[in-house]
């Protein structure tokens, strides 16, 4: 009886390790479908994924009773997220959480970033572009985070060298640093991203000046974008 179960579903047959390294090569449409077939199929999807791009903030909770090892957090669908729907996702995921997209949400403040600098200590990646509010309180939140490696921060204008100087001092672990239209760094917090750090640092034409102290670094990885 038991082998008859198994050749009208020979999926029963294979391990967790090798369903999910099928689903590595499916696609979101794929992946839903598969989802949708069982109980167990919904299940094991559920364990599998990785990556969660949230619609609505009344989605969060549902979200997080399913998905426990999300590793990459995108909210570029859902611009409304804030404080609070950030430090719920922040407390879920602080084991696993390694990168997060916030470049289309305004209603987050400095006291998210630091939650979730305080709390995901394997976070690597952040973007904060286009967050035009944000200022030097939230820089120096962000330099919490010890091990980031890839950082953000287009449109930021109202982050000066006091808060570029902060990530300097608290992201050791920096590669990329996107300043594009950060109006207020100067010359000042160019020296000290010069002084402190061999990355890859991408800055927009209205910061000429600063661009220029950068690209005279003869380091290969020391990259300019105009």
């Amino acid at each position: 009886m038991q082998r008859l179960q198994l050749l009208n579903n020979p999926m029963e047959s294979l391990s967790e390790e090798i369903i999910f390294t099928i689903l590595d090569y499916l696609d979101s449409a794929s992946s839903k479908s598969f989802s949708a077939t069982s109980k167990s199929f919904h299940s094991l999807e559920s364990r599998h994924r990785k990556t969660l791009k949230l619609l609505h903030p009344d989605s969060l909770p549902a979200a997080l009773r399913r998905y426990r090892r999300i590793r990459c957090l995108d909210f570029t669908n859902c611009p409304s997220a804030d404080d609070g729907v950030i430090s719920a996702a922040a407390e879920a995921y602080y084991a696993t959480l390694r990168s997060v997209d916030l470049s289309r949400s305004r209603l987050f403040t400095h006291a998210a970033l630091s939650l979730l600098a305080e709390k995901c200590g394997r976070l690597v990646e952040l973007d904060l572009s286009n967050a035009t509010e944000l200022r030097d309180a939230a820089a120096a939140a962000v330099a919490e985070a010890r091990n980031l490696e890839k950082l953000w921060m287009g449109r930021c204008r109202l982050v000066s060298d006091i808060g570029i100087e902060c990530i300097a001092v608290g992201c050791k672990k920096l590669k990329l640093l996107s300043l594009k239209w950060c109006v207020r760094i100067t010359d000042l917090g160019a020296g000290l991203l010069a002084n402190k750090y061999t990355l890859l640092c991408a800055l927009g034409p209205k910061s000429k000046s600063v661009s220029s102290r950068l690209k005279s670094q003869n380091d290969p990885l020391f990259w300019h974008i105009p």
